[in-house]
């Protein structure tokens, strides 16, 4: 008996331990560790960056952020007016703007191409995949219209496999290149009525893990950001809070921990604003992924029963 007794109480230790050392490595990694410096990847050094959906949200704070960096930049988006208003301020910060008009929803062949010869004849030192889409609002697998799967498979998925198809052929020949696809906590976590946006996040993910592992060796490194909501009209929050940044600090903080995980516990992966660190070292490491699931069926069955009787009231007042 006290040999058991033992036994439970060196497993208690240890259980303990490696519980306190989770803790340390993800203070360590949100608020002391550096990322890799983006200077290795051509900042300031005639490189391009290239941002898809980069007229809104995340995508235009990351252009800008890039270019404060030193990187010129190709900007992807669907607006010519958009863009072009965009690529005044990008250049006011003094580096080089091109700018095209692409509807990645709508891609023919020649369009790809054209998108090619773009990229081709600049020096592409980070390309940063971050054109998506979501529902309108939380709904049934069986209720989304077929023109939202196709944008969803589109812009999600599509977009980004040929946007990094394109690139890789001369990031991997100097050896040297950062590719960033845009994720989702819905990839974290499953997320009843949004089946389909979440399936295409998870695809986001595995793809962003596995051609990581597959690029290394030739110098190229691929992220996977995982991200909770960010102020934006895609997430429809307009106002922040603890766990909801603005666009610009959030960013600020991914480009200032490239490589580092934060509050990831996955290969290739960065979380790294503190707030949504915290919610994914919980949600990871100690909530059981059952009751996550189930958190997220009652708070998105919520937002779907108010988002149609929103919808109702405003069919009755016309």
């Amino acid at each position: 008996m006290a040999a058991l007794q033992t036994a439970f109480a060196y497993v208690g230790i240890g259980v303990v331990a490696y519980y306190i050392s989770l803790i340390i490595t993800f203070i360590y990694d949100v608020f002391v560790r550096t990322g890799i410096k983006l200077e290795k990847f051509g900042a300031g050094k005639g490189a391009w960056a290239v941002v898809t959906g980069c007229t809104d949200g995340l995508g235009r704070e990351a252009a800008l952020e890039l270019a404060r960096k030193g990187f010129n930049m190709l900007l992807l988006s669907r607006s010519q007016e958009k863009l072009d208003s965009m690529a005044e301020e990008v250049r006011k910060l003094g580096v080089e703007t091109r700018v095209l008009a692409v509807d990645f929803g709508k891609m023919t062949e020649d369009k790809w191409q054209q998108v090619g010869q773009e990229m081709q004849a600049v020096r592409v030192g980070v390309l940063m995949n971050n054109v998506g889409v979501s529902y309108d609002y939380p709904m049934h697998v069986e209720e989304v219209q077929e023109q939202t799967v196709n944008s969803l498979v589109e812009l999600n998925m599509r977009a980004m496999i040929k946007m990094t198809q394109l690139v890789l052929p001369q990031m991997k020949e100097r050896k040297s290149g950062l590719i960033l696809n845009s994720g989702s906590f819905a990839a974290l976590v499953p997320s009843p009525f949004l089946s389909i946006y979440s399936g295409t996040k998870g695809f986001v993910k595995y793809f962003s893990q596995s051609l990581a592992a597959e690029v290394a060796p030739y110098g190229v490194v691929v992220e996977h950001l995982q991200t909770y909501f960010v102020c934006s009209r895609m997430s429809k929050t307009r106002r922040p809070t603890f766990l909801i940044p603005m666009p610009k600090p959030y960013i600020k903080s991914v480009f200032a921990k490239i490589g580092v995980e934060g509050g990831s516990s996955e290969p290739y992966t960065s979380i790294p604003f503190f707030s949504h660190a915290l919610m994914a070292f919980v949600s990871e490491r100690i909530v059981p992924k059952q009751l996550a699931i189930n958190y997220n069926h009652s708070l998105l069955s919520g937002l779907r029963k108010r988002a149609l009787k929103k919808i109702q009231m405003q069919k009755e007042q016309n």
